[in-house]
C-alpha cells in the first residue's frame, strides 16, 4: 500500500472517532495531520494547528509537562502515555491522557497521537484523595480536641466522688456541653467533605444571590463579574459563599466591598479588608484556626472541605485592593460557557 493511500485510510479512521482527539505529528514533533475531530475537540482549525509543535496544546500555567524532545525520543521506541493539562482555543483547560505511538512505513515516519479528556476521572481521584485527607484530619482532631475536656471531666468526677462538693458538677455540666458542641461541629465539617457524586449545572450568580441574603449587611457592597456555569452541588456551593462572605464581614466590617469574578479555571472571592498576613495563609483553612476571640475556626475549614469534595482547590492570596482573595480553581466549566 502506498504512503498516500495509508494516510488517506488513517485520515478516515481519525474522522470516525468522535470522543477522542486523534492526529499525527511529523518526525520533529510538529502537527502534520489535524482532522475535524481534533478541530472540534480543541477548537483550533487546521491553520492554527498544522505546523505547530505538539506542546502548543499543553497548558503551561497548570504545571510543567515533560520536555517535548524527551517524549518524542521515548515514543520512538514504542507507545508513551502522559497525563497533563491541555489548552483549548477558547481558553479553557482540561486534564488529558495523551498517547504517542511511532509510525513506520519501512522507516520512522512520525507519530500518531491520541488524546482523551479525563478531567472527570482526575477530579474524582482528587475528591477521594481529599476525602482521605479529611478523614485523617478528622481522627487527629478527635484525638486532640477531645482529650483535654475528657481529662477535665475525669478530674472533676474524681474530685466529686472524693469530696461530694457539687461545684464539680457545674464544671462537669459545662464541659459536657462544650464536648457536645465540638462533636456537632466536627460532624458538620466531616459531612461537607463527602465526595460530590451527582453534580448538576449550577450558575454562580444564582448561588451567590442565595448566599448573600442574610449574610451580607445592607451596608456592604457585592460586585459580581459573571462566572461561567459549573458542575456542582448547588446547596453545598451556597455554603462556600456564605462562609466566605461571612468571613469578609467579620474581618472587614459591615461596609465591606466584596468582589466575585471568573478565573481561567475557576472563580475568586475578594474583599477590601485588612487581608491575611503571609504567615497565616497556610493555616486559615486548618480546623479550629481563628484570629478572633469569639470565632470557632470552622468556617474556612468547611470551605476547604466542600471545595475538595468537588475535586477543586482553594487558596488565599492578597487582593489587588489590599484585602483577602480566595481563589477556587481546578474547575472545568460547562461546555458552551
Amino acid at each position: 500500500m502506498s504512503n498516500t493511500v495509508e494516510r488517506n485510510a488513517y485520515q478516515q479512521l481519525l474522522e470516525g472517532i468522535a470522543d477522542h482527539a486523534l492526529f499525527m505529528l511529523d518526525t520533529e514533533g510538529c502537527i502534520s495531520m489535524w482532522p475535524k475531530t481534533a478541530q472540534q475537540f480543541y477548537g483550533y482549525d487546521s491553520r492554527g494547528a498544522v505546523g505547530h509543535r505538539l506542546d502548543m496544546l499543553f497548558a503551561e500555567e497548570q504545571g510543567e509537562p515533560p520536555p517535548l524532545e524527551d517524549l518524542l525520543a521515548e515514543a520512538k521506541g514504542g507507545p508513551v502515555e502522559i497525563d497533563n493539562w491541555h489548552d483549548r482555543a477558547d481558553g479553557s483547560v482540561f486534564w488529558g491522557t495523551c498517547t504517542l505511538s511511532p509510525l513506520s512505513n519501512g522507516e520512522f515516519d512520525g507519530y500518531a497521537v491520541i488524546v482523551q479528556d479525563t478531567t472527570t476521572r482526575k477530579q474524582y481521584e482528587r475528591m477521594l484523595e481529599r476525602q482521605n485527607d479529611r478523614l485523617k484530619e478528622f481522627t487527629d482532631i478527635l484525638s486532640h480536641d477531645l482529650r483535654n475536656p475528657l481529662n477535665i471531666l475525669r478530674g472533676h468526677l474524681n474530685q466529686y466522688k472524693r469530696t461530694g462538693d457539687e461545684k464539680h458538677l457545674a464544671v462537669i455540666d459545662s464541659t459536657t456541653d462544650r464536648m457536645e458542641r465540638l462533636v456537632e461541629d466536627l460532624l458538620r465539617v466531616a459531612r461537607q467533605g463527602q465526595v460530590v457524586e451527582h453534580p448538576e449545572p449550577t450558575t454562580i450568580g444564582s448561588v451567590l444571590d442565595i448566599a448573600s441574603e442574610g449574610t451580607l449587611p445592607v451596608t456592604a457592597t457585592l460586585r459580581y463579574d459573571s462566572v461561567p456555569t459549573v458542575m456542582a452541588d448547588s446547596d453545598r456551593l451556597v455554603q462556600v459563599f456564605e462562609n466566605l462572605l461571612r468571613n469578609s464581614v467579620e474581618h472587614s466590617g459591615d461596609n465591606v466591598i466584596v468582589r466575585v469574578g471568573p478565573l481561567r479555571d475557576g472563580f475568586y472571592v475578594e474583599d477590601d479588608g485588612p487581608g491575611i498576613p503571609d504567615g497565616d495563609r497556610e493555616r486559615v483553612f486548618d480546623h479550629g484556626y481563628t484570629t478572633r476571640e469569639d470565632g470557632n475556626g470552622y468556617g474556612l475549614s468547611v470551605v476547604r472541605s466542600i471545595v475538595g469534595a468537588h475535586g477543586w482547590d482553594v487558596s488565599v492570596v492578597a487582593a489587588d485592593h489590599g484585602g483577602a482573595r480566595f481563589e477556587i480553581t481546578g474547575i472545568e466549566f460547562v461546555d458552551g460557557e
